[in-house]
């Protein structure tokens, strides 16, 4: 649906406002015990996964790409969502997570940081969260014709960007250039980062100092849609997106853009080596990994059967200063009912996060404790724990 730039200030200062006084009426509240895991949840998981234990984390880490399904409406339950992502947190070794809203169209019932800041005051130095995947990113797929975005569009939407660092997030995502829809009610976006608004958020990121978490599925030339992706929701095929990619880095220098879900593409343009030529080109492009295990159907895996993939090693060690840790594990309240996109991908949290542990042990120490922990502290200035 196409909006009409006519009353679009008002609406964002609903956003605004919401985000303000979520975060002036949180009460933080001493957290209780680890909970165990609720029947209903454990059910949720495949036999294969149930009853496993964890893996062991070789050092505390931090998740710098967690969402959280608490529901919608009245009876949203974001605390229920937290309480679990603490509970997993926990189990493998998590000190700090990064909660941040998906990328979000004007087809869906949109959510931002408002919707669940007030559950994460509960949990106090144990989260953090980037805010724009509700508010920012549909107004950059609504305006997807570069020619309509005017001067007033834009200016409107850095204002809107300037008030969610001012409440509190520590940086914007998830923003999505592509996103492929990959189930029902799983939306298909695509604008090429260089759009005219992702400049401009580019250009807020970089005099505010904070990272811009971007969803680009990555497209080396025009690409046949992969055959397993082939739904109504997706084009017959996809436009290049790698050349656009490094329009937006070189834009602006200053501005941190951390690719999200690295070490396992759905696409195959991912690939060790295009990381790499970004990397060596613009020193404002950090990757974020989303380890997966060798069985996973998706490609350019860090993580194979005979241990680390030989090219990633040689790129994680030769730009270890320039990856994360973002698991991209949805934890579901207890009380959510359903069979949305968010519950079953949440299906796939435990064996996501034991990869990761065995992944961060078999780095050298000093490559481990960088991607696993300082580089995040550092990229996202967080406070260490």
């Amino acid at each position: 649906m196409v909006r009409a730039p006519i009353g679009r200030a008002a609406t964002l200062l609903w956003l605004i406002v919401g985000i303000a006084i979520a975060t002036a009426h949180a009460q933080p509240a001493r957290p209780g015990p680890p909970r165990p895991m609720p029947p209903d949840m454990r059910q949720r998981m495949p036999p294969s996964q149930q009853g496993q234990p964890p893996a062991q984390a070789p050092a505390p880490w931090v998740d710098v790409h967690l969402h959280l399904i608490g529901g919608r409406g009245p009876q949203a339950d974001y605390v229920g969502a937290a309480d679990e992502a603490i509970r997993e947190m926990d189990r493998f070794g998590i000190t700090t997570a990064i909660v941040l809203p998906p990328p979000q169209v004007d087809s869906q019932q949109t959510y931002d940081v408002s919707a669940f800041v007030g559950a994460l005051q509960r949990h106090r130095g144990r989260f953090a969260y980037l805010g724009g995947g509700g508010a920012l990113n549909p107004t950059i797929h609504r305006y997807a014709d570069p020619a309509q975005v005017t001067d007033a569009v834009k200016r409107e939407f850095a204002a809107a960007a300037e008030q969610i660092i001012e409440g509190g997030a520590v940086g914007f995502g998830e923003m999505a250039s592509l996103h492929i829809s990959a189930a029902p009610g799983h939306p298909y976006e695509f604008v090429p980062a260089d759009h005219p608004l992702f400049l401009v958020l580019a250009d807020v990121a970089a005099r505010r100092d904070v990272p811009i978490d971007l969803h680009m599925d990555a497209v080396e030339g025009e690409t046949p849609t992969p055959a397993r992706f082939a739904t109504q929701a997706n084009p017959a095929k996809l436009a290049d997106t790698l050349g656009a990619l490094a329009r937006l880095l070189a834009h602006n220098p200053k501005a941190r853009i951390v690719w999200a879900h690295g070490g396992s593409d759905p696409i195959g343009g991912m690939t060790p080596a295009a990381i790499g030529r970004l990397m060596d080109a613009h020193a404002n492009l950090f990757v974020s990994l989303r380890i997966v295990g060798p069985q996973a159907p998706m490609l350019n895996k860090a993580l194979t059967a005979g241990g680390l993939d030989p090219e990633w090693k040689g790129l994680l060690t030769r730009h270890a200063d320039r990856f994360v840790i973002g698991t991209d594990s949805f934890m579901v309240s207890p009380s959510v009912r359903g069979s949305g996109p968010g519950a079953g991908f949440a299906e796939r949290n435990t064996p996501k996060l034991q990869a990761t542990v065995h992944f961060l042990s078999l780095l050298p120490p000093d490559v481990a404790g960088k991607i696993g922990r300082e580089n995040a502290l550092r990229i996202y200035r967080l406070l260490a724990r």
